[in-house]
């Protein structure tokens, strides 16, 4: 299991458990040798759910006229198309173990950065300024 740090926001700390438990479920289901579809849809959800995440994050980053809402956002575009590129990679090559790679090293890596920078400090600002 990837452990992540906690922030103060309990909508954040609900999301990334998510995006972990989802991220597991694929894993589990490329050790499995699952079928392509049910992987398919796993990594449907996962996009749907960072999706989401990352607009409710920005919607309230804008709320609270957060100075740094340019640079956060900007890593989620990034990370949205960057998944983007290897669903449609897995869904072209169907190569699991690719696949698997990036979910357990970047996918795991930037999670965890990404809460230790960019989410505490957002969560930060976000509490003061409700």
């Amino acid at each position: 299991m990837l452990e992540y740090p906690q922030v103060v926001l309990d909508f954040m700390n609900r999301d990334h458990a998510e995006f972990v438990a989802l991220r597991g479920k694929l894993l589990e289901l490329l050790e499995a040798q699952a079928p392509a579809e049910k992987v398919d849809t796993a990594l449907d959800e996962l996009h749907e759910h960072t999706r989401r995440h990352f607009a409710e994050e920005e919607r309230m980053m804008k709320e609270v006229a957060f100075p740094p809402y340019p640079v956060h956002r900007s890593e989620h575009l990034t990370v949205l198309a960057d998944m983007a590129d290897h669903m449609e990679k897995w869904r072209t090559e169907r190569d699991a173990a690719a696949l698997r790679e990036w979910l357990e090293k970047p996918v795991g890596e930037w999670l965890v950065n990404h809460i230790n920078t960019m989410d505490l400090v957002t969560a930060g600002f976000i509490k003061m300024n409700q």
